[in-house]
């Protein structure tokens, strides 16, 4: 991982310093060709000054020629003189130009050659007539020193322009002169830095690379699977201690040499083979292979038996196989200990099948049992009760008050001892879980369940309301009306004294369940016994005050539990207790039959 980020380090510092070079390139090539315009425009301007001086000149030797001519007919001077006097002219016309680019000189050129024309033309027509120029008068000698006069202050103005002109590119030049060093020098820095930076960078990889060497070949010198690598021919190049036990070979023996004359999985050629074409598979497709599994002798003999799962691994240098990394661990004892635990697992099934049938078999007796204690338990019980209550009808002038005492005790005894009875018999048809399940009719079951109490709501004077309609769930109806049967029951006899009961049956959907309330106006369950109040046999309160077995909540939890919901206590609006039920819904595709 460093080096790979290393290596996206360089391949960017390596763009950036392209670009910047080639800036810099460019910047150079610009610079330099400003020095060659500055150059071209300085040698330019001092042709245009010498020039300028040239002109001057062949005005001076034209006068002095004039005057040698004037002095002594000389042919020769006559020559020269004609000579001259052409000259200037073709210097004005080349002045013109030169300077051809600037409107100014253009202008003063144009003023300078008419200055020049009139003075030559002074010259020639002194020379047509020699005995007129020598009889010059005073004005016309001060006007031909006026005029030599122009013609050296318009050469002088010629000449300030250009040198100007001169200055300003000059400094053009210094100017590009010092950008093209800068550049040279920046081009120099960044490419030194670059230098710098790379060899840096490949000192660091290098010692990255010889430190993640070592210790990859102290791992695998310390792993305790065999591990051996190849190259693309297929020739040794590691091998670490357990790869050497594993092959008899050590690795010195084995550096060089070809895969299959190495890897011999003791003298097992299946196994060989095996393992040959697995590498040449990795190493023509570049796909790793995983927990292939090997079965012969080890190098250690014919009789050493050992279990051997090998993998192969291409090593990927550009997405492009160099080698390939083979790697096998035994797992002799693993294979031994899987082979024992297949048979403990096989005994230990066959032990829970004979111990669940004789859990069974046990559960058929005890239910036949309990059924049969049960009927044994109330047929007398109901004797009893029967002779209790005969004697309270026909006996009650002739019994002392305390006689009448004992017999209400014994009636009221027997009943409640009944109703355990019936409830304990309610819950062990629970656990047995042999009940159909379907859509059920809430409200069909609410029904039912009022019905059974119909007695006990027109004692207390209880006020029951369904808000109806109720949607249908998924369960037992003869389990539902025993739910509301022990809810709303509990709803009416646990409330204070002197107050009529009211309960609020009502259901609605709640995301993917049915939402059950039944809430009433008694007295409600503290919170730290919401939780205990569903126990087998819990009562908060006493028999004499509030009578009942302990075991109606156990059933509707048992109940609703079997029916794949829940039950919980919560406090009602206004106070009191509110059971909340979480029942399933029905099927979609279902319609809503009640369960008989």
């Amino acid at each position: 991982m460093p080096i790979r980020r290393t290596r996206l380090f360089i391949d960017y510092a390596t763009i950036a310093s392209i670009l910047v070079l080639v800036v810099m390139v460019g910047t150079l090539t610009s610079s330099i060709r400003h020095i060659w315009d500055s150059w071209r425009w300085v040698i330019h301007t001092r042709e245009v000054l010498e020039h300028v001086q040239m002109t001057i000149s062949f005005v001076h030797e034209a006068d002095f020629l004039q005057k040698s001519v004037l002095l002594e007919e000389n042919a020769e001077d006559r020559a020269a003189l004609d000579r001259t006097l052409n000259a200037i002219p073709q210097a004005v016309q080349k002045l013109q130009g030169l300077t051809r680019d600037n409107p100014r000189q253009q202008d003063a050129l144009q003023a300078y050659r008419q200055t020049l024309d009139r003075h030559t033309l002074a010259l020639q027509a002194a020379l047509a007539d020699p005995a007129d120029a020598g009889q010059q008068t005073l004005e016309e000698r001060h006007a031909a020193a006026a005029t030599r006069t122009t013609i050296l202050k318009q050469a002088a103005g010629l000449r300030a322009e250009e040198e100007r002109l001169l200055g300003f590119r000059e400094m053009q030049l210094r100017n590009d002169q010092i950008r093209v060093i800068i550049a040279v020098s920046v081009v120099a820095a960044l490419s030194i830095a670059l230098l710098v930076l790379v060899r840096w960078l490949a000192w660091r990889d290098a010692v990255i690379l010889i430190d993640e060497r070592a210790r990859l070949d102290a791992t695998l010198r310390s792993i305790g699977e065999a591990v051996v690598a190849v190259d693309l021919d297929g020739r040794v190049r590691f091998m670490n201690p357990v790869a050497e036990k594993f092959l008899g070979m050590s690795e010195a023996d084995a550096a060089g040499r070809l895969f299959e004359d190495v890897f011999r999985v003791g003298q097992n050629a299946a196994a060989d083979g095996q393992v040959g074409s697995i590498y040449r598979l990795v190493i023509s497709t570049g796909t790793p292979r995983f927990n292939v599994e090997l079965h012969a002798p080890s190098a250690g003999g014919p009789d050493a038996e050992h279990d051997w799962i090998a993998g192969c691994y291409p090593v990927l240098i550009d997405d492009r196989p160099r080698g390939a990394v083979i790697s096998a661990m035994d797992i002799t004892r693993l294979k031994d200990a899987q082979r024992k635990l297949n048979e403990a697992n096989q005994t230990l099934e066959q032990r829970v099948l004979e111990r669940t049938e004789a859990l069974a078999e046990t559960n058929l007796e005890l239910h036949a049992f309990a059924h049969t204690v049960a009927h044994d338990l109330r047929a007398p019980l109901r004797n009893i009760q029967g002779f209790a209550s005969a004697l309270l009808e026909d006996e009650t002038p002739r019994l002392s008050p305390t006689g009448r005492m004992f017999l209400q005790r014994i009636d009221g005894g027997v009943g409640r001892l009944d109703r355990l009875i019936s409830d304990l018999l309610d819950y062990s048809k629970l656990t047995r879980g042999d009940l159909p399940q379907g859509p059920v009719d809430l409200e069909r079951a609410v029904q039912l369940a009022l019905a059974d109490l119909e007695a006990q709501i027109g004692a207390s004077g209880a006020r029951i309301e369904v808000a109806s309609p109720l949607p249908a769930v998924l369960g037992n109806e003869a389990l539902l009306v025993q739910v509301f049967n022990n809810l709303i029951g509990n709803a009416i006899k646990f409330v204070a004294p002197g107050v009529a009961p009211r309960v609020l049956v009502r259901a609605h959907a709640a995301e993917d369940r049915i939402r059950v309330e039944v809430a009433d106006n008694g007295i409600g369950i503290s919170p730290a016994d919401r939780d205990r109040v569903f126990g087998v046999f819990e009562r908060l309160h006493g028999q004499e005050r509030y009578p009942g077995t302990g075991i109606g909540l156990a059933i509707v939890h048992k109940a609703v539990d079997w029916m794949g919901g829940s039950v919980r206590m919560e406090e009602a609006p206004g106070g009191g207790a509110m059971a909340v039920l979480s029942l399933r819904p029905p099927p979609e595709k279902q319609g809503t039959p009640h369960e008989a």
